[in-house]
């Protein structure tokens, strides 16, 4: 049977009978909330942190937690996205870098064997190029050959991540092997920060349990001081690649430049 939409103050007495109590946060507030500031769903997702009595109703949860909870959650993501966003203009920044200074390299050709190899990506590339309406006179000027400098600019974030698994497969650089290692698992941090997915749901339960985290994620944790057992959660696993990621390519944009090395002598 189909759930039924409701309201504020419907859901409010919904939550009531779930055991959820309304002494930090009143009804009243919470119904504002509900209306003005945040939804039920996304609140009420935060509701498998807490336990349950044998009547299926929550022990010691006040509304206010939820809200609490999800605000922290939200500030927690931007945080996480700043991060995604800075790894995934330094990835760039490296692609370009070993590409133009390997003389093996043809800046056209590479486009065209990842095209010949993934049609698929490439293609939903070009259309997505083609319909940005702030692109075009790039479009209009590259659409025929697209060049590697090019195809950086307009790619997502997966079709970055199969881009640097193409290349490192075809080169074997050891400058890209880290990113190759861990790319595939900070993505999945920066997709749910992106798409304002909650994080601080589910931790260390047998829904995000892992087994067997990787080797290359296993010495990222060490160099961090983080024991081995913490990785067996799927969130701290893809933690551990987006700050390693973040450590190793972003140091290099910290080094100071010779000009500021002069300039401090003044």
């Amino acid at each position: 049977m189909d759930k039924p939409m409701l309201n504020s103050a419907q859901l409010v007495k919904h939550m009531q009978e779930k055991g959820i109590k309304f002494e930090i946060t009143t009804t009243k507030d919470a119904r504002y909330m509900l209306d003005n500031v945040n939804y039920y769903f996304k609140l009420a997702s935060y509701r498998v942190n807490f336990p349950k009595n044998y009547d299926k109703k929550y022990i010691n949860l006040d509304f206010a937690y939820l809200t609490d909870l999800a605000s922290i959650d939200m500030q927690l993501r931007d945080y996480l996205l700043d991060l995604s966003l800075d790894i995934e203009h330094g990835i760039k920044v490296i692609l370009l870098h070993q590409i133009a200074n390997d003389p093996k390299e043809d800046v056209y050709t590479i486009v065209k064997e990842f095209k010949n190899k993934f049609p698929q990506y490439y293609n939903r590339a070009i259309k997505t190029f083609k319909n940005n309406r702030y692109e075009k006179d790039m479009f209009n000027k590259y659409q025929a050959t697209v060049p590697v400098w090019v195809f950086m600019e307009i790619i997502t974030f997966g079709t970055l991540l199969r881009f640097v698994n193409f290349y490192y497969e075809k080169t074997h650089y050891k400058r890209i092997r880290p990113i190759y290692n861990h790319l595939k698992y900070s993505k999945h941090i920066r997709n749910a920060c992106a798409h304002s997915n909650p994080l601080l749901l589910n931790l260390f339960s047998s829904k995000e349990f892992l087994p067997h985290p990787s080797d290359p994620v296993k010495a990222a944790a060490r160099l961090m001081g983080v024991s081995n057992g913490y990785l067996q959660d799927l969130k701290v696993n893809d933690l551990i690649s987006l700050f390693y990621l973040h450590k190793i390519i972003e140091s290099k944009k910290n080094e100071r430049t010779p000009y500021q090395t002069r300039k401090k002598a003044y």
